[in-house]
């Protein structure tokens, strides 16, 4: 299992600005990571090389520069709405559309293994209709599903937050990630694991892991207190890593070890960014120890 990283964690500036694709590279290279996640997510509000005419060039130019770092990206996160399509204006929905198919094209350019996409669900309409929402989430992902399976891209559906507080929320639970998957019955469609999502609905996520077995193809690695969506390193929060991790050997879990803990960096000047970097490098190590004990 390989250590990785977002490219999100160089991404965001305090003047308000975004660090390029392959300043974040280098930077990232330069904190131990040989693999990497490369989030399109900002493209929806203007950012990243994605929403640039010459954008395919740019990628080109991107995974260029990484095969000269020696580096391998083999996760993507493309953008997701952050409301049901149903309630998402017409104009925002053709940006989407667009910015989706691109994260796609670009994720194969680069050779991206595995797209992280959010499932939806109406909640007006669906909520707690289970067979609903998974007609629903086929009926709008198939043309993307479509379009990764002909750029040998794998579509890795992401565990959701559900809020002890609030309704239910569909794919927040293993089981209903698990029988969506299997209802497309495409090897290029599996799961990605949140363990930060995870902590707001599981105790002791190791059952839900056990779950998805080998429908687990990605992870989005980070940790919270169960209350906030706080993306911080592991150990940081509450999640109880040296019982959970060893179960990812148990599966027979063969994809990365990837963080998504970039709101540690959110906040900070670039300075300091690079040497916090190095030390969530460490900590991902030490992580990776716990997998197979010995």
């Amino acid at each position: 299992m390989r250590l990785s990283t977002t490219t999100g964690t160089f991404s965001l500036r305090l003047d308000g600005g975004y660090t390029p694709y392959k300043e974040s590279i280098r930077r990232c290279k330069a904190a131990g990571y040989d693999v990497l996640d490369i989030n399109f997510c900002r493209a929806l509000t203007g950012q990243t090389d994605l929403v640039n005419d010459n954008w395919v060039q740019l990628v080109h130019e991107l995974r260029d520069e990484a095969e000269k770092l020696g580096i391998a990206f083999s996760q993507s996160h493309p953008v997701f709405l952050p409301a049901h399509p149903n309630n998402t204006s017409a104009e925002k929905l053709e940006v989407y559309n667009e910015m989706m198919q691109r994260s796609i094209v670009a994720s194969s350019i680069l050779g991206v293994q595995w797209a992280v996409v959010h499932p939806h669900e109406d909640r007006a309409k669906t909520a707690l209709d289970f067979d609903a929402c998974i007609k629903d989430n086929v009926e709008h992902f198939s043309p993307y599903v479509e379009l990764a399976v002909k750029h040998n891209v794998g579509i890795a559906f992401e565990n959701m937050i559900e809020r002890p507080t609030s309704m239910r929320r569909f794919c927040s639970h293993a089981t209903e990630l698990a029988a969506m998957i299997d209802v497309w019955n495409e090897p290029k469609v599996g799961a990605c694991w949140d363990f930060g999502h995870a902590n707001f609905l599981y105790k002791d996520q190791r059952s839900a892991l056990r779950t998805l077995g080998k429908r687990l193809k990605a992870m989005h690695v980070n940790d919270n207190y169960g209350s906030s969506d706080e993306h911080m390193f592991p150990f940081h929060g509450s999640v109880d890593w040296p019982t959970l991790l060893p179960v990812l050997a148990e599966i027979g879990y063969e994809g990365d070890f990837t963080y998504e803990t970039h709101k540690e960096f959110n906040g900070l000047p670039e300075a300091i960014k690079d040497s916090l970097a190095k030390i969530g490098y460490d900590i991902a190590e030490y992580c990776l120890s716990l997998v197979n004990p010995s």
